[in-house]
């Protein structure tokens, strides 16, 4: 099976290896049965953190076996070498992939759709959507929409700000054979019904996999071999997160709440992985609550050392707006960690209060050092829930592999029934 799948998102989110494994798992598990998939992308990615400049290449494409890598230039204002007020590289940004990225993208498929014979046209995330949306004015093909969760769900009943986020309606909107919707506690498959109801008995609304095979709880060895190996002392009190720093992921309540923990905890530290375009604001706001110290700013670590980071935790914080069934949390529950996390979205699905983790009305920085303290004084608590998160994950999460071998098994009856049928090209 040819495959053309289109994405304005770079393989990694944060550089080579780091942030989330999603693309390149699936770009991987295509690739090796033996689809050759043909990944449309710009240059940089919407992804990628910081502005492009005129020396920008973004990052190299990973290798991977039967993925045939093209990329393009989308162009932007940041390229002139000009300072752009911070409203000015926003809708620099909205503009580039909103409406450059989809048209530019469109041409370089219709090029090469008539130069090769594609099986299925697959759009990755909402842009790829977009792109999508124009070559299907001419080319019927067996069309996969894939959306990794979706931030529409808070304005389904405000039409100005669907009107606002026209991209987003138009790209869940796009007409598609399979709509692959991951299941991150954003109400992705009450979105697609709502604002898509052709969508009906066409979705398939799944989490993510995991590498349950290296996401176990630590033994009292590993623990200390992995703090030793971060040069965290026995002694301290970890608190984790992990994340794109973003405005909306709220890493910030994290850090409000350390004058409060170390009140009562004066050896605990704050641990935090990723970066983005939060990360400077996020420094300062340590600084000026006088916690520096007890903050280490770990930036983008490589997939397969969060493991590590993990079995160092006393705790996993995950405070974000929308939703926090992330895989970060996920991965968390599998090492067995206590949890301490909001009521938002679908997250009381997972996170079961006093069962499975600590689950709270909101982010409030009080409210966070009490649960933090609660499971450091309460040893049965804490036994509770970590235990309980474990089976949780151990009865309801499945591997990467499984996960995509299911959507691979959907793909390929769908192309098989579709050229069954007589496929359809351009007139």
């Amino acid at each position: 099976m040819n495959i053309l799948m289109i994405s304005a998102l770079d393989v990694w989110s944060l550089a080579d290896g780091k942030g989330a494994p999603t693309l390149y798992r699936t770009l991987s598990a295509y690739g090796e049965r033996g689809h050759h998939v043909h990944f449309l992308a710009p240059t940089v990615g919407a992804n990628h953190f910081g502005p492009p400049t005129a020396s920008s290449k973004g990052s190299r494409p990973p290798q991977i076996a039967n993925v045939t890598f093209t990329r393009f230039d989308v162009p932007s204002l940041s390229r002139l070498r000009l300072p752009l007020p911070q409203i000015a590289a926003k809708a620099d940004q909205k503009l580039r992939f909103a409406t450059a990225f989809p048209v530019i993208a469109a041409r370089r498929a219709e090029s090469l759709l008539r130069r090769q014979h594609i099986d299925l046209l697959y759009a990755y995330e909402v842009h790829g959507a977009l792109a999508v949306r124009l070559l299907q004015r001419k080319w019927k093909l067996p069309t996969v929409c894939r959306f990794q969760g979706t931030i529409m769900y808070p304005y389904l009943d405000d039409r100005l700000s669907l009107l606002r986020r026209r991209e987003e309606v138009l790209a869940l909107r796009t007409p598609a054979d399979l709509y692959v919707m991951t299941n991150d506690g954003t109400r992705g498959d009450e979105v697609l019904a709502r604002l898509n109801p052709r969508s009906q008995g066409r979705v398939c609304f799944w989490r993510n996999g995991l590498d349950l095979e290296r996401l176990i709880p630590p033994l009292s060895r590993q623990r200390t071999a992995a703090r030793n190996s971060l040069g965290i002392a026995t002694s301290q009190f970890v608190m984790t997160t992990a994340c794109v720093l973003l405005p909306w992921k709220r890493v910030d309540r994290a850090i409000r709440a350390l004058p409060h923990i170390l009140r009562d905890l004066p050896q605990a530290l704050l641990v935090i992985l990723g970066d983005g375009e939060e990360r400077a604001n996020l420094e300062a706001l340590a600084r000026d609550l006088g916690v520096a110290d007890a903050v280490r700013f770990e930036g983008a670590v490589p997939q397969e050392d969060v493991r590590r980071y993990l079995w160092a935790a006393d705790v996993f914080l995950s405070l974000n707006d929308l939703s926090n069934v992330g895989n970060p949390l996920l991965e968390a529950m599998a090492c067995a960690k206590p949890i301490v996390t909001i009521d938002n979205g679908t997250t009381s699905e997972l996170i079961r209060d006093g069962d499975t983790g600590l689950l709270l009305p909101s982010g409030e920085p009080e409210g966070v050092a009490q649960a933090v303290l609660r499971l450091d004084h309460d040893t049965p608590l804490r036994r509770r829930v970590t235990q309980g998160a474990h089976r949780f994950a151990t009865a309801n999460f499945w591997t990467w592999e499984d996960r995509l071998n299911a959507e691979l098994t959907e793909v390929e009856e769908l192309v098989d029934k579709k050229n069954s049928a007589g496929g359809s090209r351009p007139s």
